[in-house]
């Protein structure tokens, strides 16, 4: 089965997935595995969850937590929710711009125009339903259905590497699902402020290690970065003495969740939420992180029984890692990924390409992450 014909699959499983022609899809997905590469196979849904977890919701988070769990399985991208600011809990609204984001009549530009049209209609219609004076303390927040659909279908890849190594560090494998939050696991995900990879680790913080160099940025580099995740959280987690704690204090920051504990004087994250609103000095993003957290566990548990039986995801990457032992070609090295760039830079997110682009060369002591199958090709 050629590489296109399974891609154009895989594209139309996502893009029907609630019609009836889904199960058709997916049986064809599911009987056409053994493909030349494995970032086409797939195989059925399942969670290597355990079935009892200690990352359960406190009742001063449970409706949190439900929140989250409705924008991650209820509203796609083209969806969202009013609430106020501080209070995501209730929903004062909906809004839906499907219809204008699907109209292929309309530019980039018209849709943006009108979809911030209709958002600020939206918003003074509730403002004024709810009597709300100051129109700007009603936040929108988009859906992610779709966003984590393919998550799951994604996270396949990956997630049995991430699971080995947190379990080697002594830490909860639940941990590695902060990535759902973090960045979907998007390998190619880069934020505002500088964050990069999956982890979504911040340069402050890679620099150091030695992550960061004119050839490569291992943060984008799935193994080398759950590496540092997971040291991240471990040291989190002996410095604060709570999970929920270390975990928002990953998106927060140490200092920042150790001087705010000191501040409420408490150890319990709710307290540290109340305290920081009364003062507004904590961001939206923060207060909520480990409340997303929950509202993904609980959506991979349940995945099935929201997204449907036919569920699939992307099966582990076999691939092995060799540090180049001298500069070369990058023509030389095609042949070990079945002379695809496609697969080359999928496999090695972490290269500089724009570098290589310009002097087609890959240099000596570089990682590169090696389908299994082609090792040979490699030491040889």
């Amino acid at each position: 089965m050629s590489r296109l014909f399974e891609k154009l699959l895989i594209k139309y499983y996502f893009l029907y997935y609630n019609k009836r022609v889904k199960k058709f899809l997916s049986t064809i997905l599911f009987f056409s595995i053994l493909p030349l590469t494995s970032f086409s196979a797939v195989t059925r849904w399942t969670s290597s969850l355990p079935e009892k977890s200690k990352f359960t919701a406190t009742d001063e988070l449970a409706d949190r937590v439900e929140f989250w769990r409705k924008i991650f399985s209820e509203y796609t991208t083209h969806q969202g929710v009013f609430h106020m600011i501080d209070d995501p809990d209730f929903v004062l609204g909906e809004v839906d711009l499907t219809s204008i984001y699907q109209n292929s009549v309309l530019n980039d530009s018209m849709k943006g125009k009108l979809i911030k049209a209709e958002i600020n209609k939206s918003r003074k219609a509730i403002a004024k339903k709810w009597k709300i004076s100051e129109v700007s303390k009603i936040r929108l927040q988009m859906g992610l259905k779709d966003r984590m659909q393919k998550a799951l279908f994604l996270s396949g890849r990956y997630l049995p590497m991430m699971e080995a190594i947190f379990k080697r560090h002594g830490i909860p494998i639940e941990l590695t699902r902060i990535v759902f939050v973090e960045s979907s696991f998007n390998i190619l995900a880069q934020s505002k402020v500088g964050a990069s990879g999956i982890w979504q680790i911040m340069p402050s913080v890679a620099k150091p290690e030695g992550y960061i160099t004119a050839n490569y940025d291992k943060r984008n580099h799935p193994v080398y970065a759950t590496e540092l995740a997971a040291r991240i959280l471990k040291q989190n987690y002996r410095k604060l003495g709570s999970w929920p704690l270390a975990i928002t204090a990953y998106n927060h920051g140490l200092t920042g969740i150790k001087r705010m504990k000191v501040k409420a004087k408490s150890d319990q994250l709710e307290d540290l939420i109340e305290s920081e609103e009364r003062t507004k000095t904590w961001g939206f993003a923060s207060k909520n992180f480990y409340a997303c957290f929950l509202a993904a566990l609980e959506v991979e548990r349940r995945a099935p029984e929201l997204f449907g039986q036919n569920l699939l995801k992307s099966v582990a990457l076999n691939t092995k890692e060799y540090k180049l032992r001298r500069t070369m070609p990058k023509s030389k090295l095609l042949p070990w990924y079945n002379g695809s760039i496609t697969l080359f830079k999928r496999m090695n997110p972490h290269l500089n390409w724009n570098k290589i682009s310009k002097n087609q060369k890959i240099p000596a002591g570089v990682p590169l992450q090696v389908p299994i199958q082609n090792y040979h090709l490699a030491i040889n």
